[in-house]
């Protein structure tokens, strides 16, 4: 089980136990996305926006409770193409509000590097966050 940090008694932050790894640089960016998974039994469709993406993970906004542990499929929108960049195998790895944080599980290095581009050519920049 992974420890629990509590700030305040509205966020409760799931840590992994190899520590914060939001030390490393993001591209700051807000695109759509789209995501499925399943809750307790029931399979569920809904959407969000992804806010931030580093070598291993992304950080995304939802309406949509989340619990860190649960598996998704991402969607993530081009601006300029109805296509979506699809993200089959990701887990819920912290969730603050109605933020979360969510690790790509199985990516080739093709398709991050598509990904980062993507962020790219939205006009994104790098950000390096320090908590």
């Amino acid at each position: 089980m992974k420890p629990i940090q509590h700030n305040s008694p509205k966020q409760l932050i799931a840590m992994e136990p190899e520590g914060d790894k939001r030390q490393k640089p993001r591209l700051d960016g807000q695109l759509g996305l789209t995501f499925s998974g399943i809750d307790a039994t029931d399979m569920f469709l809904d959407t969000g926006i992804v806010t931030d993406l580093c070598q291993d993970g992304i950080g995304a906004r939802t309406e949509r409770s989340l619990k860190p542990g649960m598996e998704l499929a991402l969607f993530i929108e081009h601006s300029d193409s109805e296509d979506h960049f699809c993200i089959p195998e990701a887990r819920v790895v912290w969730v603050s509000g109605n933020s979360f944080g969510i690790s790509i599980q199985t990516m080739k290095t093709e398709d991050r590097e598509r990904l980062h581009r993507l962020f790219l050519s939205a006009g994104r920049r790098p950000q390096q966050y320090h908590n």
